[in-house]
């Protein structure tokens, strides 16, 4: 069995990872796409992007890549914020 690692604590989350889960709900509502629709796109599960989206987890390079296939974006462009 794996364990997981429970996500962090409101008080505990980046705010890199905070500024990240805004940007990229922005970009999802602008698509009028719910969760589903959205992880249905990005082949991942609307729980992993949900996490994403409250910044209570920091994607992995691999997870930044799915999401911006799944947005039809480059991966800099879901990068954005941090310039």
């Amino acid at each position: 069995m794996v364990k997981r690692m429970p996500p962090r604590s409101k008080s505990a989350r980046l705010p890199e990872a905070i500024r990240f889960g805004q940007h990229l709900r922005e970009l999802r509502e602008a698509r009028g796409w719910t969760l589903e629709q959205f992880a249905e796109a990005a082949q991942m599960n609307e729980l992993q992007i949900g996490h994403i989206e409250r910044g209570a987890s920091d994607p992995k390079l691999s997870t930044i890549l799915k999401l911006a296939k799944g947005l039809k974006l480059k991966p800099e462009e879901l990068l954005r914020p941090f310039r």
